[in-house]
């Protein structure tokens, strides 16, 4: 992705743009041209299942509210693009802030001698659903659709002020033949805007002075679809992005910021953020005091990391700002994550911790941009904790107890640190910690096939966060996940699990097993490739369009021992071998052997993955690397039954 356009824009508008949104409304709704009518396949994604026909959005203000007028047309392709008929429309309804209606949506199909059927979507089947305290969801599904139908809808979205405008985002999840966005300026404001797109997409820009509007129009975009390892799907897609920087005139004026240095001062100014890391909260002070005797500074921010993780619950509302004060949120309990981290803030301060907010955007959300200032780039704000040689980021909201451990949804992202002196973009990596685990496993094989045996798998670091977590989501679905259902007639006969509650102690697992070799006449294939949760190759497409993000490092070793009966001999036996990129930022070593005068088999497997990201185009490299990584994976022991 490459900023091609960027604009600061200002415009004293004598009148408002004043057309109605009745007049506005498309002429051509439900109408569809007749190239539109006759096509079979989109000429630049064949595969598709359905496409985007028309794709547009007008912005355009009244007095300090905003109104959005959206349409949508696209057409089902094949049988497999039926789920485009879903639609979902996500908007903030605290306070009332934004209203969506006027949805007006219609089902096209033509009869084989050319008559038009419209089937128009019924008011009672237009549901609403309350996420959360700040977010709903519309949703609705087109009615009467098949292969080949025509599916367009439009509605309007009001909203309170003008202040917020959301990114335009010209690519989807399925191809965009046409998508056009078409944005009013309010009278007496200054906004910045920017275009993101691949170099290799065209997009026009059409300035209409005297109505203060721009006109965006891309055409031809291919779908962007979710990619094993990929960060924020945004992040891929063309899109505008707009921050407004002032409003108004004269005493009106509402200035907003265009410098991360003014940022920074404006927060750290805000009641709602800087300011409320100065109050006192009442009802901590015994935990500041109790803080205050541990000598060791580490010790010290993880007890107050812990204590403010037990005492609040998050209400899974994430953001920068806290929309109450902290002092009640300690008294509820409950918070926003934005009001959980800011009392964590605060708490290590009073403690005498040095502690600033950290903005930042987890991999979910996307990447920022550090050229512009705008807010709306972060998802939330963290703790950020620097002693002696040792920084730490700290998510109160996060189930991972090990401050030394960063939050997974933050690896390799940027962020940016809100200081009043030492304010600065914090490249969130992590060298040292990786995904660590150890797979033992001693079996024995009897002469009809059957592998009994028990596995020691231990996990550190990273590998630990992820299996302890789904242990206490659900510890008999962990079970079926990791050890049963990727192999075919497995079965766990016992289940252990050591050092669950001591987070700084590798979470130990023992399985005992049994296990049906696949066989074929007089042969029997044993694959050692158990119980890494490595089974199978996420890297099959031929091209990728997206970075991979493994977010952390990762190490992998397996060490087994499979005893044979009398009545079995090994046929072929694996050999030693070792592959490694020219950088060795991925390397795999095998070591097989027959131990000398015993029926023992003994297979020894390392893989490393001592880099964490890739461009797309690496990714032909890791792609083949894979490939040959998984051949060795997968290569069984044939075993064969003696005469």
């Amino acid at each position: 992705m490459k900023s091609i356009l960027t604009f600061l824009l200002c415009l004293k508008l004598g009148q408002c743009f004043t057309q109605t949104f009745s007049e506005q409304q498309y002429k051509d709704f439900a109408s569809p041209t007749p190239e539109e009518l006759q096509l079979r396949t989109c000429s630049f994604d064949p595969e598709a299942a359905a496409v985007f026909l028309r794709k547009d959005a007008t912005i355009t203000p009244d007095g300090y509210k905003m109104y959005s007028f959206h349409r949508n047309r696209i057409k089902i392709l094949k049988k497999t693009g039926l789920d485009a008929a879903n639609i979902k429309i996500r908007f903030y309804h605290a306070g009332e802030f934004e209203k969506v209606d006027n949805i007006t949506a219609v089902t096209i199909n033509y009869a084989p001698d050319g008559t038009k059927k419209m089937s128009m979507l019924e008011r009672r089947n237009i549901f609403v659903t309350k996420d959360d305290q700040f977010y709903s969801t519309i949703t609705f599904t087109m009615p009467d659709v098949q292969e080949g139908s025509m599916i367009e809808y439009s509605y309007i979205s009001e909203r309170r002020s003008y202040k917020v405008v959301d990114y335009w985002y010209f690519q989807d999840e399925i191809p965009v033949l046409y998508s056009q966005f078409d944005y009013t300026i309010m009278p007496g404001a200054q906004f910045s805007y920017r275009v993101l797109k691949p170099s290799g997409l065209p997009i026009s820009l059409k300035e209409i002075k005297q109505e203060g509007r721009l006109v965006f129009e891309m055409k031809n975009l291919p779908a962007i679809t979710n990619e094993p390892y990929m960060d924020a799907k945004r992040d891929y897609l063309s899109r505008v992005e707009l921050q407004m920087n002032y409003m108004g005139t004269g005493i009106d004026r509402q200035r907003f910021v265009s410098s991360w240095p003014e940022l920074t001062q404006e927060l750290l100014k805000d009641e709602e953020f800087g300011i409320a890391l100065n109050r006192k909260i009442p009802g901590t002070e015994n935990i500041v005091k109790q803080a205050m005797t541990i000598t060791d500074l580490q010790l010290r921010t993880r007890f107050i990391f812990y204590q403010v993780m037990q005492q609040l619950s998050w209400n899974h509302y994430i953001g920068i700002y806290a929309s109450d004060k902290l002092k009640n949120v300690w008294e509820k309990k409950l918070g926003s994550a934005a009001e959980i981290n800011l009392t964590l803030i605060n708490l290590l301060n009073e403690a005498g911790i040095s502690a600033a907010p950290l903005l930042v955007s987890d991999r979910g959300h996307g990447k920022i941009n550090t050229s512009h200032p705008f807010v709306s780039q972060f998802s939330k704000v963290i703790a950020y904790v620097k002693l002696d040689n040792n920084t730490y980021f700290l998510d109160a909201t996060e189930s991972n107890n090990n401050i030394n451990l960063i939050p997974q949804n933050f690896l390799n992202t940027t962020g940016y640190l809100v200081d009043r002196k030492n304010s600065a973009f914090i490249e969130i990596r992590d060298p040292v910690h990786f995904e660590k685990r150890l797979i033992n496993i001693s079996g024995k094989i009897s002469n009809n096939g059957v592998l009994t045996g028990q596995a020691y798998v231990s996990d550190r670091d990273y590998s630990r966060i992820v299996k302890e977590t789904a242990i206490r989501a659900d510890k008999e679905e962990f079970i079926q996940n990791s050890f049963v259902s990727p192999y075919n007639s497995m079965n766990v006969d016992s289940f252990r699990i050591d050092n669950l509650e001591s987070d700084s102690l590798p979470l130990n697992q023992i399985v005992s097993f049994n296990h049906q070799l696949e066989n074929s006449g007089d042969y029997l294939l044993l694959y050692p490739n158990m119980f890494g949760s490595v089974e199978k190759n996420p890297f099959l497409s031929e091209n990728r369009y997206t970075e991979i993000n493994f977010g952390y490092k990762r190490a992998l070793s397996f060490n087994e021992s499979f005893n044979l009966p009398d009545g079995l001999v090994v046929e072929a036996l694996p050999k030693s071998m070792a592959l490694r990129t020219p950088d060795t930022g991925m390397v795999v070593t095998r070591i097989t052997d027959m131990q000398t005068g015993t029926n023992n088999i003994v297979v020894k497997i390392k893989l490393e993955l001592n880099r964490t990201v890739y461009s797309p185009e690496e990714y032909p490299g890791v792609r083949e690397f894979f490939k040959k990584m998984y051949a060795l994976l997968n290569e069984p022991i044939v075993l064969k039954r003696k005469p």
